[in-house]
């Protein structure tokens, strides 16, 4: 079944039927073109095919979509060889490893010690500007940390402790902030109702069009995480 599966749904990398104990079935197509079939334990294998055909469309448009956007990916990157997006500015990764240390740098890049040298980076500038948002809003969070999330921009947890994905140090800092006041709002409401929303608009006005451009940009973030060898 995989086998003629693979040869239907060629743009896929892999094909992957799993069982769940779960009532429905989905779809569910991964950002390196990886295709998970997701069904109850009790669904035979013409109930999987049949399941599958019935979004076959679906299933070639979004392989499609995130083929082209892999390739954008690419020749985005590519135009970019030796450098990494710091806040939404390239810079060098040597500039970024000789201001940052006092060790010598050797001539090719090393990952490790700069991912930690931008997760220092974004987590200083996080800490300052939570810090300057939170006075100006009345709010108190317990603490910050930075996570590898890679589903999500941010978070609030219940006794308001604040997590930020550090596929933030590409973002420019203005959406950076909105991400920061989103989460902060979550300190007064733990959802995203109209309250929620009229809050992160009063403290970031553009927070809609912040919205937008940070989605546009992420569609990178992978293939950047992926130079840094995360």
């Amino acid at each position: 079944m995989l086998k003629a599966l693979q040869n239907s749904y060629p743009n896929a990398k892999s094909i992957y039927i799993e069982s769940k104990a779960i009532m429905y079935p989905r779809i569910v197509i991964k950002a390196d073109l990886s295709l998970y079939v997701r069904v109850p334990k009790a669904f035979s294998q013409k109930q999987i095919l049949d399941f599958i055909h019935t979004h076959q469309s679906w299933i070639h448009t979004t392989l499609a979509k995130l083929q082209t956007q892999k390739q954008d990916s690419h020749n985005f990157l590519q135009s970019h060889t030796g450098e990494i997006l710091v806040f939404g500015e390239w810079l060098e990764y040597e500039k970024i490893l000789t201001e940052s240390t006092t060790e010598s740098t050797p001539n090719s890049p090393q990952p490790h010690r700069l991912k930690a040298i931008l997760r220092t980076l974004l987590l200083d500038h996080i800490t300052q500007q939570c810090a300057f948002y939170a006075s100006n809003m009345g709010l108190v969070y317990k603490d910050i940390k930075i996570t590898n999330a890679l589903s999500r921009f941010g978070s609030c947890t219940f006794d308001n402790r604040l997590r930020f994905s550090f596929m933030l140090i590409f973002a420019d800092k203005k959406l950076i902030d909105y991400v920061i006041i989103h989460e902060l709002s979550h300190i007064v409401h733990k959802n995203h109702s109209q309250s929620f929303w009229n809050l992160v608009e009063r403290f970031c006005p553009n927070a809609k069009a912040h919205r937008k451009a940070l989605r546009k940009q992420a569609r990178f973030y992978p293939a950047l995480l992926q130079r840094l060898s995360i």
